[in-house]
């Protein structure tokens, strides 16, 4: 026997008050000096075969013992857990990562853990808890913890944390906390938790365990609280969950739980306090009844449950209720007047559904309300009047519904308000007043109402705006100059009313703002100077007004703008260089002022630039010809201004142009004829100038050329050019040989022009594959990643190995002589004349050899013979979109995968259009060219198939049949052959869509000539909406995201190809819609 330590205080204690305090390790086990007598004696006679003591001797050996503790123990420190539990938290640390040195203090120098950080004991030294939540530790969970038998509290929560939960875990039968919530844990629930019989506390939520829950839950009868939302968990719900009558709280929304009906057996958990259902996608049911049997509920959310009916007026028994969240369902009805009795009711969201009627009564009744959200329902009538009552609230959302009649003067009176939307409905009247009072406001938004009158003159002095939005209603006067006075403002948004005046000085002096609109009045004088140049500013649109002014060098400070809509106003002066310096410009209007001096140079800066329109001023000088720089530009508008000169040919560099506008100038010369390789062009207007020559037949269909006395086009050209008769005359011929002289003149000179801009485009796409020598039957392999390939592995592709097949060729799945999988596409065969060296094909090849990018399939190498061409990718185990989603796997796509594979490929795409060099259009985007890996991350595939094939198919007829896939295929297709980069857009659209509805493109479920584009943007406009277009298998996901994500989608498959928004910008939006997505 040994005795490890006495602690200091402890021999104090002893010696001032006995045996009645104090703590003592002996053995490795805490004892209180009280029994220690008995405890000694059962040692004892375990060890030594002793039945019995005396009680005499019991008091001596006590005695005996303290006596040693004294001598031993003086002088050390607190007392010492067993050693075994020592080394077990010590072999815990060395497993993981400990990021930050929290753990540091976990030494072997130290007997006891009772002092390290995250480790609690109890009175009696052993280690009762272990917490390391919030700390910056990583890595797998290792086995072992299940030796602290006495522990009580696990808490491994907000951590990096991951694993399966290890097995021996559940030897700790005395856990009553366990919390391995916000980690990268994983794996299911073992059947063995039954084990912990003391188990009060289950927190797996946001982390991702998954599989089903298992049956034994429902046995851990001391359970109270069970908290699984946001995991991975799938199945249905056991049955077992029903016995848990000690249950108070439990939270099981944002899984994948197989969608069913509310299971009846919740009814037994009538001591429930917190019922959480969010986004179980529940099968179409009604509100359960049993809920009125659990008078404790202080929290009750049914959002996105897909629940029907009507509200049922006894759950206005449920009296304790605190929050009660109902969002996003198929609930109809008048609101009933449930809320009278629900004194402690803080929270209601009844938002997105289809309730009718007006805003009951007694809600006013229910004081404690701090947010009621009722927005996007059929609710008419007016507000209550009594609003002001509710004198703890802080946000009101009753946005989009059929609300009229005026804001009640009582909302004065909540001077805890935060945050006010009405917008959308039918309100009129004067804003009150007393609104202006309110210390608290931060957002009024009252867009699309019937407002009147001026817009009190103090709003913002007494309190901080974020967001102001009062447009589109019939608002006069001026613009409140106090709006900015918390300098928090984002939003100050104001268009379509009839504001006159200024703009006030001080919003050039607010720093915070993001958004200015306020087009479409009747403002007029300058625009504060500072306003231009605001560093977060991303929008300003003030057109449609009476402003005046020039725009100063100071704008080079809106380094975040991206569109500058001034047109129709009345500025002018020249406009600054330092434009150039806007480089996230997408859009620039100035049309419709009295601007002059010549266009800048610097414009070509803007890389980013999407759409330019200065028609309508005093613009003099030539057309520069660095806008050829300007690679995005889809629409250019000069029209109606006093240019002069040339049309530069550098604007031939503009692939993506669909608009080009230089009407009504004083341009001459020819049109230049490479402006018909712009096969996205779709309007080209040069009417009203002095151009000559011909217009090339390709733009013929395209082109106003009205005004122009000597443009005409080509057949017009020598309509009256009449040969002439045989005649000895020397007119005769010297007419004829000079017209055939001209004529071959002009022939002479268009073929010197062509070569020279021939020679300017292949400066493009040099190809970096030197020529290898003449071809053989051996294989020529090309590598571009480090691998060791045999040319006799290629040598017999077996038909058993075919994993995939398209209009290029089939593709096998190889496995090489080094164990490593690759995909092999086998092109279709070469006829005997063609040359399978050929440099155009070498140069495509080089170009998708040479990309890197985490979400673009690698090409390792290209293998090439007399009548073969082999191109050797990465293997993709999980095949493609297409073939998951449009088959019975489609339920493994749930919504975060969805997203990350729309991400994914986005940003593949966004790296081909904006970062490769030259940039690069993939022409054939559909889901199944989108691949899938071991964890689901996304890589674009085939992409510059299509010009591959243009060289190696020898028929250029054949590209209108293989750039692009049927339903995926971009509307400007029907009048070109040449798909650009906003036909990638469109196609990736396409593709959103899918992910969102799992429907094909072309569904068999659509009526014939409905493809689904056409699909989604009908059901939108039907009673159901969204619910309607939605995958059922995509299971829980939060609604506004997919919402957002089906805008996006939307947004890409705009009819017209300037609509679209570039790769980039979709990135940037996928982003917004889950902003803590890890790509």
């Amino acid at each position: 026997m040994s005795l490890v330590g006495v602690g200091h205080q402890s021999m104090c204690c002893f010696m001032r008050g006995g045996l009645s305090s104090g703590s003592l390790q002996f053995g490795g086990v805490g004892w209180g000096f009280r029994g220690l007598g008995m405890v000694w004696s059962r040692r004892m006679a375990f060890r030594e075969g002793v039945v019995e003591l005396q009680t005499g001797m019991m008091r001596v050996m006590e005695v005996v013992l303290l006596v040693l503790a004294v001598c031993l123990g003086c002088g050390h420190g607190v007392v010492a857990a067993p050693s075994s539990e020592v080394q077990v938290l010590l072999d815990f640390k060395a497993s993981i990562s400990d990021g930050d040195g929290a753990l540091g203090n976990w030494s072997p120098a130290d007997a006891s853990p009772c002092n390290w950080t995250g480790v609690r004991c109890s009175s009696a030294g052993v280690v009762t808890e272990l917490s390391l939540r919030d700390f910056n530790v990583s890595g797998a969970v290792p086995v072992g913890l299940g030796e602290l038998k006495n522990l009580t509290n696990l808490d491994f929560g907000n951590t990096s944390l991951e694993g399966p939960i290890p097995s021996d875990l559940f030897n700790c039968t005395q856990l009553i906390y366990l919390n391995l919530s916000q980690s990268y844990m994983e794996g299911p629930i073992p059947e063995e938790i039954s084990k912990l019989k003391l188990l009060q506390t289950l927190d797996l939520s946001f982390s991702s365990f998954s599989g089903s829950l298992p049956e034994s839950l429902g046995d851990l009868a001391s359970l109270q609280s069970l908290r699984l939302q946001s995991t991975s968990f799938s199945g249905l719900l056991p049955e077992g969950l029903g016995n848990l009558k000690n249950l108070k709280e439990i939270r099981l929304g944002i899984a994948n739980f197989t969608p069913a009906a509310i299971p009846e057996w919740f009814g037994n958990l009538t001591e429930l306090e917190v019922l959480n259902f969010n986004t179980m996608n529940f099968t179409d049911g009604p509100i359960p009844d049993w809920l009125e049997g659990m008078p404790n509920l202080r929290e009750l959310d049914l959002s996105y449950c897909n629940l029907v009916g009507s509200i049922p007026p006894s759950l206005g028994l449920l009296r304790n209720l605190e929050i009660l969240f109902m969002r996003f369902n198929k609930l109809q009805g008048p609101i009933p007047e449930i809320f009278g009795n629900m004194t402690h009711l803080s929270k209601l969201d009844m938002s997105d559904n289809r309730f009718e009627g007006s805003i009951p009564r007694s809600l006013t009744s229910a004081t404690n309300l701090t947010v009621v959200l009722l927005y996007s329902n059929r609710l008419s009538g007016e507000l209550p009047s009594d609003l002001g009552n509710l004198k703890s609230l802080s946000e009101i959302d009753v946005a989009m519904n059929n609300l009229s009649g005026v804001i009640p003067s009582s909302t004065s009176n909540l001077t805890k308000l935060s945050v006010f939307h009405l917008y959308e409905n039918n309100i009129g009247g004067q804003i009150p007043p007393g609104l202006a009072d309110i210390p608290s406001l931060t957002e009024f938004v009252i867009f699309t109402n019937s407002f009147t009158g001026e817009v009190p003159q103090n709003l913002g002095t007494n309190c901080s705006l974020v967001r102001f939005d009062v447009s589109t209603n019939n608002l006069s006067g001026n613009v409140p100059p106090n709006l900015c006075n918390g300098q928090n403002l984002k939003e100050l948004i104001f268009f379509r009313n009839s504001f006159t005046g200024p703009l006030p000085e001080a919003y050039g002096q607010c720093l915070s703002l993001t958004r200015v609109r306020f087009e479409d009045n009747m403002m007029s004088g300058t625009v504060p100077e500072g306003l231009w140049g605001l560093p977060s500013v991303d929008l300003i649109s003030i057109q449609d007004n009476n402003l005046e002014g020039t725009v100063p060098s100071t704008i080079k400070g809106a380094v975040s703008l991206t569109t500058l809509h001034i047109q129709n106003n009345m500025f002018t002066g020249h406009l600054p260089r330092e434009l150039g310096e806007l480089t996230s410009l997408h859009k620039f209007d100035v049309s419709g002022n009295k601007f002059d001096g010549v266009i800048p140079s610097e414009l070509s800066r803007l890389f980013q630039l999407n759409s330019l329109n200065l028609g309508g001023n005093r613009f003099n000088g030539s057309i520069p010809v660095q806008l050829g720089n300007c690679s995005q530009l889809s629409t250019l508008n000069l029209s109606r201004n006093l240019l002069e000169g040339v049309i530069p040919v550098e604007l031939s560099l503009l692939e993506d142009l669909t608009v080009l506008d230089v009407s009504h100038n004083h341009l001459w010369g020819d049109l230049p004829f490479p402006l018909s390789r712009l096969r996205a062009l779709t309007n080209l207007d040069v009417s009203y100038n002095n151009l000559s020559g011909v217009v090339p037949s390709d733009l013929q269909q395209v082109a106003n050329i009205e005004g122009n006395a000597n443009l005409c086009n080509s057949n017009e050209c020598f309509r009256g050019i009449v040969p002439a008769p045989p005649s000895s005359s020397g007119k005769s011929n010297n007419l004829v040989w000079a017209v055939v002289g001209t004529f071959s003149v002009a022939v002479i000179i268009f073929v010197l022009g062509s070569c020279c801009i021939c020679r300017k485009y292949k400066l493009f796409s040099q190809p970096w594959i030197r020529k290898q020598g003449s071809i053989t039957d051996s294989w020529h392999i090309t590598s571009f990643h480090r691998m060791l390939i045999q040319e006799d592995e290629f040598s017999d592709l077996n038909e058993d190995d075919v994993i995939g097949m398209g209009a290029s060729g089939k593709v096998y799945k190889i496995i090489l002589g080094n164990g490593q999988t690759v995909a092999v596409k086998k092109l279709i065969n070469l006829s005997k004349d063609e040359t399978p060296f050929d440099s155009g094909f070498k140069a495509e090849v080089e170009t998708l050899g040479n990309i890197r990018h985490r979400n673009i399939v690698k090409l390792l190498c290209c293998c090439s013979k007399s009548n073969s061409n082999l191109l050797v990718y990465e293997f993709m185990p999980n095949g493609s979109v297409g073939d998951i989603l449009h088959s019975t796997k489609g339920g493994t796509l749930d919504w975060s995968t969805r997203l990350r594979i729309a991400l994914g490929t986005a940003q593949g795409l966004e790296y081909l259009h904006h970062d490769c060099d030259p940039p690069i259009t993939h022409r054939d985007i559909k889901s199944n060219n989108i691949l899938l890996d071991s964890d689901y991350q996304a890589h674009v595939a085939d992409f510059g198939l299509a010009k591959v094939l243009e060289y190696t198919a020898g028929d250029l007829e054949s590209m209108s049949h293989v750039a692009g896939s049927h339903g995926y295929i971009a509307p400007e297709y029907a009048y070109t052959l040449k798909v650009g980069q906003k036909g990638d857009v469109y196609s990736f659209g396409v593709v959103l869509l899918e992910l969102i509805s799992g429907k094909q493109p072309t569904d068999p479920s659509f009526t014939e000539g409905v493809d689904l584009v056409n699909w989604v943007n009908t059901e939108l406009q039907s009673k159901e909406g969204i619910d309607t277009i939605l995958d059922p298998r995509v299971g829980s996901s939060p609604p506004y995201a997919m919402d957002s994500f089906l805008k996006v989608g939307i947004l890409c498959t705009s009819k017209s190809p300037v609509q679209r928004p570039s790769m980039r910008e979709i990135v940037k939006m996928l982003k917004e819609v889950s902003p803590n997505m890890d790509q």
